[in-house]
């Protein structure tokens, strides 16, 4: 009985498992909403993060700014975000105002991203937007970058086109349904629900940029620093739950969990996870990342970005030393 009383307190005091709600350390997580933050859905709803003493916080944000915004004065502990807009604030060219120069680490990554260029019914190929409005989350993050890429290798210069910033996936999916934009890139389970309502469908974002480091985790430097054991165990919950995604035996439960959490049907959802767990979009399976990929965020940053510069080095920005002691390295 005393070893029993004494284990159940060593759990309480240590955050592990059986550790009460009162006993567990928040963390505040902002993210975009969709098919590649089903980590942290599952680590949620499967108690992963619960098992290792966290209670996890979770707001979806409307846009990068925002998230930026809120994670550099505290709001935020943990942002799930693409990489280039880290980059993006630390280098000045972020488009929110935000306090300060934000020193950001990114302590984990997540996969790639799959990213349709879709486009009213009416237009057909990239060359016919020409002249139109296209939407992004912003005019110089996120994947802004990508999408220039696509239209430059389909001969649209700057000056044929004009990028309006819409916020997020969701609400670029509703601009797109208003015909408040022409066309705009959109990210998974989103694609598949706009292909499914007549949208066309007209380019990926990875057949023209090649290896690409979509989705990281980050936070400021000094918070991390701070908290080294509460990023050791929410990494050690996100690979949890990425290996019970990629268990055959939960696919239909994982169906289940993102149509409820981005509110679409199971018949969309479906076709989403899938690409979740194979494929060149596929979430990392030990949260690990793509340095090719990262430096062609880098390459299309020092290209596009403005004012134009010399980015990183890769260390700059990426401090993998919390991920290493989570995975035992």
């Amino acid at each position: 009985m005393k070893l029993q009383i004494a284990f159940v307190v060593a759990a309480a005091l240590f955050g592990g498992i059986g550790a009460s709600a009162q006993t567990r350390t928040p963390v505040n997580v902002v993210l975009f909403a969709g098919g590649n933050s089903m980590q942290v859905y599952v680590a949620q709803d499967k108690d992963f993060f619960a098992r290792e003493g966290l209670t996890v916080n979770v707001r979806a944000t409307p846009s990068s700014g925002y998230q930026m915004q809120n994670l550099v004065n505290g709001q935020f502990d943990i942002a799930a975000t693409a990489l280039d807009n880290q980059i993006a604030y630390m280098e000045g060219q972020g488009t929110a105002k935000v306090e300060g120069m934000p020193d950001f680490i990114t302590f984990m990554g997540g996969s790639s991203i799959e990213l349709g260029l879709m486009a009213q019914s009416e237009i057909k190929t990239v060359a016919e937007l020409k002249g139109k409005e296209l939407a992004l989350d912003s005019i110089s993050t996120g994947f802004a970058f990508v999408l220039r890429r696509i239209l430059e290798k389909n001969n649209l210069g700057p000056e044929d086109f004009k990028f309006v910033p819409a916020g997020g996936t969701r609400e670029r999916v509703v601009a797109l349904r208003q015909k408040k934009a022409a066309a705009a890139l959109i990210n998974e389970p989103f694609t598949t629900q706009l292909r499914s309502e007549g949208f066309s469908f007209l380019a990926e974002g990875l057949d023209y940029v090649g290896a690409y480091q979509g989705v990281v985790h980050i936070a400021n430097r000094s918070w991390a620093k701070q908290n080294d054991e509460t990023i050791v165990r929410f990494i050690r919950a996100m690979i949890a739950a990425t290996d019970w995604l990629y268990d055959p035996a939960n696919r239909d439960e994982a169906v289940k969990i993102l149509a409820g959490r981005v509110r679409i049907s199971e018949a969309v959802a479906r076709p989403s996870f899938e690409g979740l767990v194979k494929g060149r979009a596929a979430l990392a399976r030990k949260g690990e990342l793509d340095l090719e990929g990262v430096r062609t965020v880098i390459a299309l940053r020092e290209q596009y970005g403005q004012p134009q510069r010399k980015m990183g080095p890769i260390e700059k920005y990426v401090d993998l030393s919390h991920y290493n002691r989570a995975v035992g390295k």
